[in-house]
């Protein structure tokens, strides 16, 4: 599976797909490195997706 995160500060309706600095959506190949970067978001959900 893969995983992406969206950064929910200020709410659902605030919802932002964490990026790289180039702008790219971060797609992680495993949880665990999901879960790390997840730890350095205010307000985090890990979304699996296919």
């Amino acid at each position: 599976m893969r995983y992406i995160i969206p950064e929910l500060y200020g709410g659902p309706e605030y919802a932002a797909i964490v990026t790289d600095t180039d702008g790219r959506i971060l797609v992680f190949e495993d949880r665990p490195s999901a879960e790390v970067e997840a730890a350095d978001c205010q307000s985090r959900l890990i979304i699996e997706v296919d």
